[in-house]
């Protein structure tokens, strides 16, 4: 799926969000608890829209379906700076938003910043839904890195000298006054 800067940053952004919710310190799946809290708390995380949106989105986690995916990848590939960036008004026939989620839809369209985050909340749960783009296969790049590396690497960093980067790693620890790692 191809996104913009903006989306691509805060999908990731959002998708580490996301992870935060999943599991307590135990290990134990929380994300319906802490999706609950999260919504029981918008009212003191809703000046967030502006500054942090990624923070607030997951009040509206799996409350759009949508009916034209053509037409909001579109949306994604826009840039908020852009003046193609579309409205709410514009996005709302785009999607549906759950019944449950209706509260949260009002409450977030009162603020000044309300349709902007609104395009952004249904823009990112969008691109979780449908955004298959996985990296390729870790084993094979790899391989195929650590192959290139061989072949071109000679050990030497790129002015030549001998410095294994631990050592170099342990020279930078000691300038920045942190006890030294050699013996």
């Amino acid at each position: 799926m191809k996104k913009s800067y903006y989306f691509a940053e805060m999908s990731s952004s959002y998708d580490a969000e996301i992870q935060d919710l999943l599991n307590d310190s135990e290990g134990k799946s929380a994300l319906k608890a802490r999706l609950k809290e999260k919504r029981q708390e918008l009212a003191s995380i809703l000046p967030m829209i502006e500054f942090a949106p990624e923070m607030v989105v997951p009040v509206f986690y799996d409350a759009f379906s949508f009916a034209n995916p053509k037409a909001m990848a579109a949306v994604v590939d826009c840039e908020p700076d852009d003046g193609d960036f579309p409205g709410w008004d514009h996005v709302a026939p785009l999607v549906t938003v759950a019944e449950w989620a209706a509260p949260y839809l009002a409450a977030v369209l009162a603020e000044r910043a309300g349709e902007e985050f609104m395009v952004t909340a249904a823009s990112l749960e969008f691109i979780r839904k449908f955004d298959h783009s996985a990296p390729p296969a870790a084993a094979e790049d790899d391989e195929d890195a650590d192959r290139e590396r061989s072949d071109d690497d000679d050990g030497r960093d790129d002015d030549g000298g001998d410095r294994d980067l631990a050592e170099a790693g342990d020279d930078w620890l000691g300038e920045q006054g942190f006890d030294s790692l050699k013996s």
